[in-house]
């Protein structure tokens, strides 16, 4: 992964949002605990689709960084390197909020 990424993530598996959810918060979790709960809160963003195992992360920063890294090697375990697909989003394709 690239300094300065955005990061779109797709779990192949149906019906998977609520694992990719508790893997995401686990990754956070984990991430807090080495950089402290007001860094993560300053440098990371990051979205999870309700209707479909996709999740978004916005590098560019130490903590999101760690945190795609480290959410990316939950999802390997969990899913295989083929389960998930990783897209490197242009800055202008983030959408917060959406």
């Amino acid at each position: 992964m690239t300094a300065n990424g955005h990061y779109r993530f797709t779990v192949l598996t149906p019906g998977s949002q609520g694992l990719l959810d508790s893997l995401l918060k686990l990754a956070l979790a984990e991430t807090e605990v080495v950089f402290g709960k007001a860094k993560v809160k300053l440098e990371t963003a990051f979205e999870v689709s309700a209707k479909a195992p996709v999740c978004a992360i916005e590098g560019g920063t130490e903590c999101g960084e760690h945190l795609a890294k480290l959410f990316t090697g939950f999802l390997i375990k969990k899913f295989g390197e083929q389960g998930f697909r990783v897209d490197r989003l242009e800055k202008r394709q983030w959408k917060r909020g959406t």
